[in-house]
């Protein structure tokens, strides 16, 4: 009787390993992705005005898509090109600045366009069951100062997290700690670059 009674069991293993494998796609919210939480020298200017453009997503994929870890795909709960530009908003609103969406009549001090080019996570291997996760996000902010159309500030942003993690990681935190890490790496380079800082206090 005893081969019997390891049987289902050993069977129940093989198959939970064959459907983990098979994969899914899975959605990430954006919601949890946190905020920073540093300082930042965008507070200490005067609050101002900022109307946001679509931002656009020349990543050349799905609007939503974030990656593929071994048979599962990551996707975004909406365009990638809207969680950046989110993200953008509640750092300047964060240090007291306002910010409205864009329209002909739209009172602003500044106005910002934004293409996103990189926003994803990978996995390579790098030795028997050990993984490692990469993150990468950038984009092209255009800034316009409202009062003097000739006055524009243009700049990349990116940021990179990689998270060393041992047996499967394409699913469960792992993919939305590293993005998150990514993402508010970006970010951060955003609020504490001086050039910006300067080009906003003039």
């Amino acid at each position: 009787m005893k081969p019997w009674n390891i049987y289902p069991f050993g069977l129940i293993v093989v198959m939970g390993v064959f459907f983990s494998f098979m994969g899914c796609t899975h959605n990430i919210r954006s919601s949890d992705i946190p905020a920073l939480q540093t300082g930042s020298p965008l507070k200490g200017i005067k609050p101002m005005t900022f109307a946001f453009k679509e931002f656009s997503d020349i990543r050349g994929t799905d609007p939503f898509w974030v990656g593929k870890l071994a048979a599962h795909e990551h996707k975004m709960d909406q365009p990638v090109a809207r969680v950046v530009a989110m993200a953008i908003k509640k750092e300047l609103e964060r240090n007291g600045h306002i910010c409205i969406n864009y329209s002909m009549q739209a009172k602003a001090d500044f106005n910002i366009e934004g293409t996103v080019f990189k926003y994803g996570i990978s996995m390579r291997r790098v030795g028997g069951f050990h993984n490692e996760l990469a993150g990468n996000v950038a984009v092209k902010l255009t800034i316009i100062n409202t009062s003097t159309e000739k006055s524009v500030f243009i700049k990349n942003y990116s940021g990179d997290s990689l998270i060393e993690a041992g047996g499967f990681t394409a699913v469960g935190e792992a993919p939305l700690v590293t993005l998150s890490q990514a993402q508010s790496a970006m970010v951060k380079k955003i609020s504490i670059d001086t050039e910006l800082i300067a080009f906003l206090e003039k």
